[in-house]
């Protein structure tokens, strides 16, 4: 017959004489170990949703001020090889340090990247909508006023690196502060920070043609955002491999840079600064 041992409350003792646990206590009392470890992955969890969303509250503040620092890296971490992709951003990281001596040479090198960077950025649709729009045939000038341009599209010798390099879009006359708009409607593809491009916005523009937009000292928009013609996307700076304030405009069709004054509307006003 089972009973509990007089003066033992919390014991219980079957016929055998072993000790059992009182099924009735069971149903009601959890073991500690079982509540420690629901308390500790409760605490684990809460520290996590804490951290996720101060991460996410600095970043939207960041992109708020338009702060888009360290600059990122040009060479993508490739899963499929792995080993690679390490060896790749490890020798990038020398070249970032070969630049901050100014040498010539690994500036010239950190802007081939970025022309690849740019033309992969330029030819992969990251966003449905960019399916969706029409391939524009002109654009409106990305600043107000007449368009003065002080450097062509093509070769020239380059203000910083003083190599003779190809120039991939104009660069164009705008105070510092200057409001930058896009050019037609489009999907913000990209938008960072790059060595030699400084602050910099990428806009597609259907499946041929995007726009890019350097030495930004402000970026108004985010990545995956949609922006329509004429809307100010950012502000004129110095970022990046200048000299001075301005305004790097680019465009590509298919990921090859081409002359962007070509698309302009034919009434707008461009002028030479010679």
């Amino acid at each position: 017959m089972n009973q509990k041992q007089s003066g033992k409350a919390d014991t219980y003792y079957g016929s055998s004489g072993f000790y059992v646990p009182d099924p009735h206590q069971t149903q009601h009392k959890s073991p500690p170990r079982t509540h420690r470890r629901r308390k500790g992955c409760l605490t684990v969890v809460l520290v996590l949703i804490l951290a996720i969303g101060s991460l996410m509250w600095y970043r939207s503040q960041a992109a708020a001020r338009g702060d888009v620092t360290p600059p990122t890296l040009n060479t993508p971490f490739s899963i499929q090889h792995p080993i690679a992709s390490i060896r790749a951003r490890d020798a990038e990281q020398a070249t970032w340090g070969a630049i901050s001596a100014q040498d010539p040479a690994a500036m010239e090198h950190e802007l081939t990247l970025e022309n690849e960077f740019l033309r992969r950025a330029t030819t992969q649709a990251r966003e449905w909508q960019v399916l969706l729009l029409p391939t524009p045939q002109q654009f409106v000038p990305p600043l107000l006023g007449t368009l003065v341009v002080t450097s062509p599209f093509g070769m020239r010798e380059h203000p910083v690196i003083g190599q003779e390099l190809e120039h991939h879009g104009v660069d164009l006359v705008a105070a510092a502060g200057t409001p930058v708009m896009a050019v037609t409607r489009g999907v913000v593809v990209w938008r960072g920070n790059k060595l030699g491009y400084g602050n910099c916005i990428v806009i597609r523009h259907g499946t041929h043609l995007s726009t890019i937009y350097g030495h930004l000292s402000h970026i108004g928009v985010d990545t995956g955002q949609s922006v329509s013609k004429g809307e100010v996307i950012g502000l004129s700076g110095s970022t990046g491999f200048s000299t001075g304030p301005h305004l790097h405009f680019e465009v590509r069709n298919n990921g090859t840079p081409v002359n962007p004054l070509s698309l302009l509307t034919p009434n707008m006003s461009v002028r030479s600064s010679d």
